[in-house]
């Protein structure tokens, strides 16, 4: 082999180990993104099932199927309003992350894993509070002077839920704001705690 073949050779070797350094710096991108978006869902989760979110649940949850069994002092009427805003807030930045992911989602893919992931996760809980921020709100209204003002606060878990049952992860019976009564698939409906 001549001069010439060997650089021909050198420079052919030269390509193909740049596109091979490409493609296993794309599968490397491809992997880390997927996990950063797996990450993004998890964290979104542990948002909704730890800490202040997780203490406002009990409260709001008690209100879903009890009652304050009492006239609240003013004091833990504020308590119970307080864990109201913070759990539908809460919802609002699961909707925010998931929205941001599925924007995120490759041309041409309607869903991918972390979407899916995320879905799963949070899916029960909003079928859960879709009665129970209803029964809750109501309830709060009429031991306070006047009506819980959510409307805003409650538009994202309102975009939340359509988007689940549209997935086919909640139940269409349910609605954003109101609790259909009697054909509320809620289980505080069959024990007839509402």
């Amino acid at each position: 082999m001549g001069a010439e073949e060997w650089s021909a050779l050198a420079g052919v070797s030269s390509t193909v180990l740049a596109l091979v350094a490409v493609a296993v710096a794309l599968v490397a991108f491809r992997s880390e993104h997927q996990r950063a978006r797996f990450e993004g869902a998890r964290a979104l989760h542990h948002d909704l099932t730890t800490g202040e979110v997780a203490a406002a649940r009990k409260i709001v949850g008690s209100l879903h199927y009890g009652d304050f069994g009492f006239t609240p002092s003013p004091a833990d009427l504020s308590q119970a309003l307080t864990s109201y805003f913070t759990l539908l807030w809460c919802f609002e930045r699961i909707e925010a992350g998931r929205t941001s992911l599925v924007r995120g989602i490759a041309r041409g893919e309607r869903s991918d894993d972390a979407v899916e992931y995320l879905d799963d996760l949070v899916a029960w809980h909003v079928a859960e509070y879709a009665c129970g921020f209803a029964i809750a709100r109501r309830k709060l209204s009429e031991v306070s002077a006047e009506e819980v003002s959510d409307a805003d606060s409650a538009s994202g878990f309102g975009r939340l839920l359509l988007a689940l049952q549209e997935r086919g992860l909640v139940d269409r019976a349910y609605r954003a704001a109101t609790c259909p009564g009697a054909g509320c698939p809620c289980a505080c409906h069959h024990q007839g705690e509402c």
